[in-house]
Parts: structure tokens; C-alpha cells; sequence
């Protein structure tokens, strides 16, 4: 089994896939890329290996560099895409909106999510940049600083309830996360005794208006419909990752406080294969419990609930909310049932 940098390499391949495809075989092809992708990770499922793999100390460290690399080729990515915008037809258009979309969302998010929860400055900017690239940079404050402290709990907006379809919830927490990063920005405006005009969404909103002029000032209509259309696409991708990622667990509450978060409040993915393309997210429970742990140290816990077709296979079954909750909903039931013979 290859280890290092190499095992993770995967999104690198994907995200060059889409300009080869679209000059080597046609406009309409890179969407290939999407199938080869969702076909891989559903593979990766049914491989064997799911214990983790051990690397010396010198290439883990040397992991926490993959990020910064892969944040740049997502945005020459969507920067190229747009450019040829205006050149597509419809088909090839909502083909290369799909594929740049779902690398955003998949890759892209997983390497900004990673930086913004370290501490450098400079990630915290490759981060933002990225989030810039989806039009969704409010997501740097509502996931660190609201998500990770109330998630599976009903105040959290980005945790899906039981019974929850995935398009009812997407309305709810794309409203919601933007309620609470609001609610966190005043927040600090108050405790820092800072001016309104320091609100981090203020300059958000800014920046967007300035991007998306940028846009149609070099690519048109077209191009600005396409940075549009692969910024919801990645949007949609982030959310589907949350939707499922948490679904139907929640904390209990009493009179002395809420119950800490635990192995059993978060849905999870063993997968080594898989985890490699997805920078160990998979590894959910270990994130949360330690969530400044680089990427390349997260490991399998146990005790962890595993999603029954993992990551890929999850987020195309929440697509159909009846399967979805078919197959979801007694797999939490299980769960909590278990969970309260523990208790008892």
C-alpha cells in the first residue's frame, strides 16, 4: 500500500481530469471525472483494508502541506472553467459547472475546512480564498465557531434531525448558518469593543459584490452564470457532507448542562481508501473530539456509528429522502437503543 503524500493525492488526479477530459475528449466530458470519482469511493467501501496505515513522523508532517497546494489548482481550476463559459453549449455548460462544483465542494471545502481550523494566519487566507472561489465564506465562522460547540443538538442549524429530508434541511441550515456566524461576528464586535463596520460578513458581502463584477467584467454574462452555478453545486456538496454527517444524533440536555460530545455524535467512514480521497473526514467522531488535529492524525474510533454505504453512497441515497430514511432512520433507532442499554 502506497503511503505519504501519494495516498493522498487523489483530488489532485480528479481536478486535472476535468481540463483533459474537456480538451482531450470533449466540452461534455469532464463530468466523467465526477462518475470515476463517486464510482472509486463507492468501491473503496467494499475494500478489505480498513484498518489505518502508519507513516513515519517526517511524512506526516510533511501532509500538512497538501492543502495549501491543492487550494491554488481548485481556484486556476474555476478560473479556467470560467473563461471557457461562454463558448459551451448548454449541455457542456451544465457538465462543467457539475464537475467544477463537485471538486469545490468535495476537495476543495475538505482542504479549506482542514486550514481553518489550524491556527495560521496564512492558511486562515488560502482557506478564505478557497470559500471566495464558492461564494460561501461565512462558513469559516459558523463551522468553527458555532458548528463544532453545538453540533447534534437542535440548536445547531448544520446538524440534520431524524426524519429530516436532506432538501427541507438545506433550506434550514443554509438560513441558519448564516443566523448564527451573524450572531457569533456581533458577538465579538462587543466583547473586542470593535466598530460595526469590522462585522467579518460586512466585508464578506463586499468582497462578493467585487468578485462576482470581476466576473462579468472579464468572462460576460456566461461567466458570471457559470462561477454561479458551480458555487451552488459546491454549496449543495458542503451540505450534503453535513446532512449526513450527523443525522438524527443529538446530545441530551438536563439541568446540568448539555451532554458531551461523544463517539456515538457523528456518523463515520473506516474506510482507509476512501478516507484518502476525502483527507480522513471520514474519521468524523476523531475530528470533533480533537478538531485542531491535523488531517493525516485522525484515526477510526471503535465505538464511532458507521454509515451503512459510506461517504459517496450516503450522499447519493440522501438525494431520495424515502431511501435515505428507509434505510437511515432505523440505523439511528439502533443506535439510540444501544445507547440507552449502555446508560442503563
Amino acid at each position: 500500500m502506497v503511503l505519504g503524500p501519494i495516498r493522498y493525492c487523489g483530488p489532485f488526479f480528479f481536478a486535472a481530469a476535468i481540463p483533459a477530459l474537456f480538451y482531450g475528449v470533449g466540452p461534455f466530458c469532464p463530468i466523467l471525472s465526477i462518475v470515476a470519482l463517486l464510482l472509486v469511493l463507492l468501491g473503496a467501501e467494499f475494500v478489505s483494508v480498513r484498518s489505518d496505515l502508519t507513516a513515519s513522523s517526517e511524512t506526516l508532517a510533511a501532509l500538512w502541506l497538501l492543502p495549501y497546494f491543492y487550494i491554488p489548482v481548485q481556484l486556476a481550476l474555476i478560473v479556467w472553467a470560467i473563461t471557457h463559459a461562454a463558448q459551451l453549449t448548454p449541455p457542456s455548460f451544465a457538465s462543467l459547472s457539475l464537475s467544477v462544483g463537485v471538486t469545490t465542494g468535495v476537495f476543495g471545502v475538505l482542504a479549506a475546512h482542514e486550514l481553518v481550523h489550524g491556527d495560521g494566519r496564512i492558511g486562515h487566507l488560502f482557506a478564505t480564498a478557497l470559500l471566495t472561489g464558492m461564494s460561501y465564506r461565512h462558513f469559516r465562522i459558523a463551522h468553527v465557531h458555532g458548528h463544532h460547540q453545538l453540533a447534534a443538538t437542535e440548536d445547531d442549524p448544520a446538524t440534520a434531525r431524524q426524519g429530516e429530508g436532506f432538501y427541507h434541511f438545506l433550506l434550514r441550515t443554509l438560513a441558519g448558518q448564516y443566523r448564527d456566524a451573524w450572531r457569533i461576528e456581533q458577538s465579538r464586535l462587543v466583547a473586542q469593543k470593535l466598530p460595526a463596520w469590522r462585522n467579518r460578513l460586512t466585508a464578506d458581502a463586499a468582497v462578493a459584490g467585487i468578485v462576482f463584477l470581476a466576473v462579468f467584467y472579464v468572462a460576460s454574462w456566461r461567466g458570471t452564470a457559470f462561477f454561479a452555478a458551480q458555487s451552488v453545486v459546491a454549496i449543495i456538496v458542503l451540505e450534503l457532507f453535513n446532512y449526513i454527517a450527523h443525522y438524527g444524533l443529538l446530545r441530551s440536555s438536563n439541568e446540568k448542562g448539555r451532554q458531551p460530545f461523544g463517539a456515538a455524535h457523528s456518523w463515520n467512514s473506516s474506510s482507509v481508501l476512501a478516507n484518502a480521497l476525502i483527507f480522513n473526514m471520514g474519521h468524523h467522531t476523531h475530528h470533533h473530539a480533537r478538531p485542531f488535529a491535523p488531517y493525516q492524525s485522525l484515526r477510526h474510533e471503535v465505538a464511532a456509528p458507521e454509515l451503512p454505504l459510506g461517504y459517496a453512497g450516503s450522499i447519493l441515497l440522501a438525494l431520495v429522502p424515502p431511501l435515505w430514511q428507509r434505510i437511515m432512520d432505523p440505523a439511528v433507532q439502533r443506535l439510540h437503543t444501544r445507547s440507552s442499554n449502555v446508560s442503563a
